[in-house]
């Protein structure tokens, strides 16, 4: 995951036609792009490329970010676009996953409240307030969403687990509670985030504040 901050005298200088500065860019739009992939594979049944279509996906989040700051491939719409990227991606899995039982309904409710309010501060700052956001993710909100991306894989896994390991069995149980566990830490800390987050937005609202997770 990206985020804007000013530029160090010890990053290296982009080449300035390199074709491949905007490869940032075009992971965090790939990872859009596997939504419905993944959404026609589990339908289909077929969970473990849905599984595995969907690491691919979460490893992009970690990879553009990586190459951003290694290569200084850095601009300012790859850097809203990777956090945007982050919630659709979630926003659009977590549902199908609920559907399949994998995921509960308080933390897919916290988690799409969270995210789709979270989303609507774009376009108050840029298009009704005319002003640049500024994203500094602070390790609160980053945890709740490398937390998120965890459980969702989680949700996949056992779809596939389902097929192949019986029920009742030392290992469903174990996956279960740790499933169990995550989702509780999960909710508490989407509360969490929350709850720091919308002293904040209303100061966005009121344009008081342009910086936001």
């Amino acid at each position: 995951m990206s985020q804007i901050e000013p530029e160090s005298e010890e990053a290296p200088i982009p080449e300035a036609k390199s074709p491949w500065r905007f490869l940032p860019t075009g992971l965090s739009l790939l990872r859009i792009a596997l939504i419905p992939i993944i959404y026609w594979l589990s339908l289909a049944d077929n969970h473990l490329w849905a599984l595995v279509i969907y690491c691919i996906g979460a490893w992009t989040d970690q990879l553009d970010g990586w190459l951003a700051n290694r290569f200084n491939w850095h601009s300012y719409f790859g850097a809203l676009l990777d956090p945007v990227a982050d919630r659709i991606y979630i926003l659009a899995l977590i549902p199908l996953l609920w559907h399949y039982g994998s995921i509960s309904g308080i933390y897919t409710t916290l988690v799409i409240t969270r995210f789709s309010i979270q989303l609507t501060a774009y376009p108050v700052l840029l298009w009704w307030l005319k002003k640049r956001p500024q994203l500094r993710p602070e390790w609160l909100s980053r945890a709740a969403m490398a937390l998120a991306f965890l459980i969702l894989g989680m949700g996949f896994a056992e779809q596939l687990a389902i097929e192949l390991i019986p029920e009742s069995t030392a290992e469903e149980v174990i996956f279960d509670h740790t499933m169990e566990a995550l989702t509780l830490i999960g909710c508490i800390l989407e509360v969490w985030v929350l709850a720091r987050f919308l002293p904040r937005y209303w100061d966005v609202m009121r344009g008081k504040e342009d910086t936001f997770d």
